[in-house]
């Protein structure tokens, strides 16, 4: 089992997502936690790495838990989501190779565990 925590960032009936290079699927902004870090860290951690991007520790709220496969289907995700007040720009570093905002009835962009969180909301 792998956990994460994620940044769970809705408008316009978007999600706010980010492709690793080299994969096609898109997944929620944030990533695994390390020993030692609560979710909220990580998440503050990761979003500073991964988008350019500070976000209060204070500010993120948990929203939900989701558990499902991971991209390859090898292994299971817990991703513990989180949302919070986020700036209207980012700038994708680390493995991240892109950013947007993805429509959610895309789902053949998004990795599993994200199209499960999106269709228990449909």
């Amino acid at each position: 089992m792998i956990h994460c925590a994620c940044l769970l960032a809705e408008k316009d009936n978007s999600l706010l997502l980010v492709r690793v290079r080299n994969h096609k699927l898109w997944y929620l902004p944030g990533g695994k936690i390390e020993p030692g870090e609560s979710p909220k860290q990580t998440l503050c951690r990761e979003l500073e790495e991964e988008l350019g991007i500070n976000i209060p520790i204070e500010s993120l709220n948990y929203v939900t838990t989701v558990i499902g496969p991971s991209h390859d289907g090898r292994d299971q995700v817990t991703l513990i989501c989180f949302a919070g007040d986020i700036p209207n720009s980012f700038k994708p570093s680390a493995e991240i190779s892109e950013v947007a905002w993805i429509k959610k009835d895309r789902h053949e962009l998004m990795a599993p565990a994200v199209q499960l969180w999106v269709a228990g909301r449909g």
